[in-house]
């Protein structure tokens, strides 16, 4: 949300006086830019980044410094981070939650890393990362997550959880590709669940004598029917050895 107008003057009067502070006479012109530039980001984390600004720089006051102590200007990953994400994308079961600015970087550095040089790889992405970086910082761009689908299933599930509890997306949003929720049990499956589980148990705990009686008179079956057939095969056997 863009600062109003009250706001973008309060800004203006923090960053003189933030620079005035450090020992720095700003000009008008340079504390109007700077001003400029900082009303894409919200009005308390402009007041708190000068307040860190004047406890803790002791030289001139920068743009740079100020947006370095800004949370929304650095919501991106960092680089090492940023390519440990990309590389479980080589990897068609695994789903991925990541932003367009590492998968463009990723898409840079794909070439290298099929090639096996990973860590050439590596320096082609967090090069091409840093271009990204630069870029966002400049367009005040917050993150933008996106998902890459994998065809595991379970672990689909875990990734998008893990994403909506963290804050970088919201669980409307990707509520489709997520499995339905269980619906609960009826008193009717209760029953049934009662009565399966009732037979596994009267199967586990019959008595040891049972079971081999059970299996004996099995056995008993099987060659009585055994002796029958050899029965029925042997009798036009021996109707043609009459002959």
């Amino acid at each position: 949300m863009p600062l109003t107008n009250e706001q973008h003057e309060q800004v203006l009067e923090l960053v003189y006086a933030t620079a005035e502070v450090l020992g720095q006479e700003m000009r008008p012109s340079a504390g109007m830019l700077i001003a400029e530039d900082l009303s894409a980001y919200p009005f308390d984390e402009i007041r708190r980044a000068l307040a860190r600004c004047r406890a803790e720089l002791y030289g001139k006051l920068t743009l740079a410094a100020i947006i370095e102590r800004l949370p929304s200007a650095n919501a991106h990953l960092s680089g090492n981070e940023a390519w440990a994400l990309a590389l479980h994308s080589t990897d068609e079961q695994e789903t991925v939650v990541w932003t367009p600015e590492i998968a463009r970087a990723f898409s840079a550095a794909k070439p290298v890393l099929d090639g096996r040089d990973k860590v050439g790889a590596r320096m082609a992405f967090l090069a091409a990362y840093e271009r990204e970086l630069a870029s966002a910082k400049a367009e005040a761009r917050q993150p933008e997550w996106q998902v890459s689908l994998g065809h595991d299933p379970q672990r689909r599930e875990i990734v998008m959880n893990d994403a909506i509890n963290a804050g970088k997306l919201p669980a409307p949003k990707v509520a489709n590709l997520l499995p339905p929720p269980d619906k609960p049990i009826t008193e009717q499956g209760k029953r049934q669940r009662k009565a399966v589980v009732s037979q596994l148990s009267d199967l586990i705990n019959q008595p040891v004598g049972q079971k081999a009686e059970a299996r004996r008179e099995a056995r008993e079956q099987e060659e009585a029917r055994r002796r029958e057939l050899l029965e029925q095969a042997g009798a036009p056997l021996a109707a043609m050895g009459s002959r």
